[in-house]
């Protein structure tokens, strides 16, 4: 598979290239709150702190991230609800699921996350959240969608 084709991570089943990497690279590309909140997602998968940093209002954005404090493996997001947050809105709200696995737990984290535009340019103000975990049995199958066993596949890097 290709650049070109790769699916991208965020879940809209277009590819990558065409969806969430253009904003990676140019973060005056997200039209709308959505589009930002997915690459937002997308560049928590592939640790692109500048993207992160740059999308995230300064009232509220932190100094730096730490990536390592809590290793985790993004399995899959789901997107809830918007809320305003178009091409022509100032503000918005997305909530998804973002599930990832850490530990060894099946983690849900659901959020509200809360958007301003400000110059042409969107950015993630905060998010009210709620997290659920779950333990993943060993010999279940991974639920990064890959049909290996848990202790096969990602367990091995949780």
């Amino acid at each position: 598979m290709t650049h070109e084709t790769t699916p991208c991570p965020c879940g809209s089943g277009e590819p990558f290239s065409a969806c969430c990497d253009p904003v990676l690279n140019n973060h005056s590309r997200a039209e709308t709150a959505l589009q930002l909140m997915r690459s937002r997602y997308t560049a928590f998968i592939h640790k692109h702190d500048k993207h992160i940093l740059a999308s995230w209002d300064p009232s509220t954005r932190p100094r730096s991230l730490n990536h390592d404090a809590h290793p985790v493996s993004w399995v899959g997001l789901q997107v809830h609800e918007t809320e305003k947050g178009m091409e022509n809105d100032t503000e918005g709200t997305v909530t998804f699921t973002a599930s990832y696995i850490e530990q060894g737990q099946l983690c849900h984290l659901r959020e509200k996350s809360k958007f301003r535009k400000d110059n042409e340019l969107w950015f993630y103000i905060h998010g009210e959240c709620e997290l659920k975990k779950e333990k993943i049995s060993r010999n279940s199958t991974c639920p990064c969608g890959s049909g290996k066993k848990f202790k096969r596949c990602c367990l091995q890097v949780s």
